[in-house]
């Protein structure tokens, strides 16, 4: 008897039963050769997509260096944030493939992302019906509260998680409480000279939304950029001391 008849001997006296063995490795032999069949099948597509990708990114590139109304969801991988453009326009990050071309209101989405960050307040400070702006003042205590007053109310202390002005990922402030802050840094009013543009345009809108919500208001606190004083709200807004 050889080696290996001795060792299979013992292995059957110990409980092997080649049968079931067989009867187990022979379907995921055929499992393996299925998904073999099906990854050749989709090498192909896969290819032709990547290329794709791959032609039309020079076009992409161009577009996103262009200061007029943009198509939203064109999304590819690999391209850092850009926003830019009039007022109100705006170039969406680029960090997933393509899947959609249509053309948005650029004010419909900045509506949808005021909309997912009222889920997020916490707090209000609802000002009395006919209430107006220029009578309300908010000041800065620091980076992450601040000060809120109004005629015949009592005066009390905010942050921007209370007003909804948080960014959900990393529960930082989010651009509207950081361009709040930089309008209140540079005298209560923001120009082109200051202009960050981290904040681009949609920012602006977005912070009159969530003031409005958070104060009870119809009208918008921060009018339309004018070339003498820029962006100012009618209420006053003070940094801090």
């Amino acid at each position: 008897m050889t080696v290996g008849e001795s060792i299979y001997k013992q292995a059957v006296e110990n409980g092997y039963n080649p049968t079931f063995a067989e009867g187990l490795i022979s379907p995921l032999n055929n499992a393996v050769e299925a998904y073999q069949k099906v990854f050749e099948h989709m090498r192909e597509p896969l290819k032709n997509i990547s290329s794709v990708i791959e032609s039309v990114r020079p076009q992409m590139e161009a577009m996103a260096k262009m200061s007029i109304p943009l198509i939203s969801q064109i999304t590819m991988p690999k391209y850092p944030e850009t926003l830019d453009g009039e007022d109100g326009y705006f170039m969406p990050t680029l960090i997933r493939p393509v899947q959609e071309v249509r053309i948005v209101n650029p004010e419909d989405i900045a509506v949808a992302s005021a909309k997912r960050t009222s889920e997020y307040v916490i707090a209000s400070y609802l000002l009395p019906q006919n209430a107006t702006w220029e009578s309300l003042d908010i000041q800065f205590i620091d980076g992450h509260f601040v000060k809120v007053s109004y005629p015949n109310m009592e005066s009390r202390k905010f942050d921007y998680k209370d007003m909804g002005f948080v960014n959900m990922k990393t529960a930082n402030s989010d651009l509207k409480w950081k361009l709040l802050r930089a309008i209140a840094d540079n005298g209560g009013a923001l120009t082109k000279e200051k202009w960050s543009r981290e904040f681009g345009r949609n920012v602006k809108y977005e912070l009159n939304e969530g003031l409005k919500r958070f104060f009870g208001m119809k009208t918008n606190p921060i009018p339309h950029y004018t070339k003498k004083r820029g962006y100012e709200p009618l209420f006053s807004l003070r940094p801090e001391r």
